[in-house]
């Protein structure tokens, strides 16, 4: 079954509106890890975004092998998740999967601890409607899975710091809305007030710390205590200090202090104060140097806030995100392949009345889909009459060996809802039988074509034509073209 779509693929998921949902930060340089990667669509993107390493694990041979093809540039594993690939990444991306987690709260936690200080975990799951803090059990078209609640999710998520970033892209047939989160590391906040003498920085303090009972340190009660070896100061930051201290003079000796270099010495004095905890700070930091505190504050594990409210990259416009989207599938049109053969799907249409009361969907494969020499290829979908006429329904291939028929042999709920809507309008035929089939065939088979239809009481009625072709590598013109098109045709585009 195609998931992931590519220029001239079309598969189960919308993946380049999917990326333009995530909002992802600018990957250059970073490293990245898609777990349940498929056939490596965003890892592909990781690449083409400047990464400097992309690895996606997945546990379907099939689905690993297409993605070493299109993406050598990329890393590519054949594993569960059970197990990761060591190393820390500042990247991580779990799309559309936790709920086949069979503990879906411990795989959170486990990617987290694979994720770097500064880096992002990027989710997109959906979550149950219901308000209790629990796991819901859902039934889907093909089964039935565990989806958290908000309250739920927030209880999961509660050790880190995270956010639902909006709407994801939904596939047909979902029960829930899809949403996109994106955690981060939890980091004790230094929330630094670094302003000129006078500035207003006590009276702040005061109002916005006191009494929300956040530790406030004073610079100048401070620089008092360390003068007095009251912290455990490096002996050149003590002299420093001690040399002609007065409560008068604090400003030069601050001055003094960072034109020194002791930003970092400082930031561990402070932050072990208050046991690496949440502390606001009220001290004067001549402005040159700033940047250099923030950094040291950094460095020793903390989310250095200046009250400027200079809070880093932040989400990606959404129109900028729609713009690499689209820059991203112009890019894939130009991977060049290994020769591999893929499937043609071509509607066979009688036009007569018998055939007009057939709704169908052939779900697998879909035209342009990669196929492989040796392997099987998995015919499925679903085919309905609406008047439920026909005592006996049945598929039938036309095969280069003769007729071949099988009767359905799988249940498709989603089908009969989408096109009789309730249960109440199903035809007997449809409420006694299933309407859905699946039939592996060898490759080899489509060499010269195989059509597909249903019987009705002995009466064939052809569907459709699944055969092979070679692609032309040269030309994105065809199918990968018309999907540019569109892609670039939104408004604002």
């Amino acid at each position: 079954m195609q998931y992931q779509s590519f220029p001239g693929v079309k598969g189960s998921s919308d993946s380049l509106r999917k990326l333009a949902a995530l909002r992802l930060p600018s990957l250059a340089g970073k490293r990245c890890l898609d777990v349940g990667c498929n056939e490596g669509f965003f890892a592909g993107y990781a690449i083409f975004d400047g990464a400097a390493r992309a690895v996606g694990i997945d546990r379907s041979a099939a689905a690993i092998r297409k993605a070493q093809r299109r993406f050598p540039e990329a890393e590519f594993i054949q594993q569960s998740w059970e197990t990761l690939p060591e190393g820390e990444y500042e990247l991580i991306t779990l799309l559309s999967a936790l709920h086949y987690a069979d503990d879906q709260e411990a795989l959170i936690h486990r990617l987290m601890e694979q994720l770097s200080d500064d880096g992002l975990l990027v989710l997109e799951i959906s979550m149950a409607p219901q308000a209790e803090d629990a796991w819901i059990q859902v039934e889907r078209s093909i089964d039935r899975r565990f989806f958290p609640t908000r309250r739920k999710l927030a209880r999961v998520l509660e050790p880190y710091a995270w956010k639902v970033i909006g709407h994801s892209v939904n596939q047909p047939g979902d029960p829930l809305q899809r949403y996109v989160v994106h955690v981060r590391k939890l980091k004790p906040c230094a929330y630094l007030l670094m302003g000129r003498p006078g500035s207003g920085k006590s009276t702040l303090a005061r109002k916005l710390f006191k009494k929300a009972r956040v530790p406030v340190i004073s610079g100048d009660a401070f620089y008092q205590q360390v003068a007095q070896g009251k912290h455990d100061a490096p002996a050149p930051l003590q002299e420093l200090i001690s040399a002609d201290f007065s409560t008068a003079s604090i400003d030069s000796t601050t001055r003094k202090v960072f034109e020194a270099g002791h930003a970092r010495d400082m930031a561990r004095l402070w932050s072990a104060s208050v046991g690496y905890e949440d502390f606001a700070l009220d001290t004067y930091v001549p402005e040159a140097f700033q940047p250099a505190v923030c950094d040291a504050f950094a460095e020793v594990g903390y989310f250095p806030v200046r009250m400027e409210w200079g809070l880093g990259e932040g989400l990606m416009p959404r129109q900028d995100a729609e713009y690499r989207a689209d820059a991203y599938a112009q890019y894939l049109a130009t991977k060049r392949l290994p020769e591999m053969p893929l499937a043609r799907v071509t509607r066979l249409a009688r036009g007569d009345a018998a055939q007009q009361q057939l709704r169908w969907h052939l779900d697998s494969p879909v035209t342009g889909e990669e196929l492989e020499a040796g392997a099987p290829v998995m015919l499925a979908g679903w085919i309905l009459t609406l008047d439920g006429a026909g005592g006996e329904a049945e598929v039938y291939l036309d095969l280069p060996g003769g007729r071949e028929v099988q009767a359905f042999n799988k249940p498709r709920e989603d089908a009969l809802k989408h096109v009789f809507g309730t249960a109440e309008s199903v035809p007997v035929l449809w409420q006694e039988q299933p309407c859905g089939f699946r039939i592996e065939v060898p490759v080899s088979l489509l060499t010269e074509g195989v059509e597909i239809g249903i019987l009705l009481d002995g009466q064939p009625l052809p569907l459709a034509r699944v055969s092979l072709e070679m692609p032309d590598q040269s030309d994105t013109s065809g199918i990968a073209g018309r999907l540019f098109k569109k892609l670039t045709s939104r408004p604002g585009s």
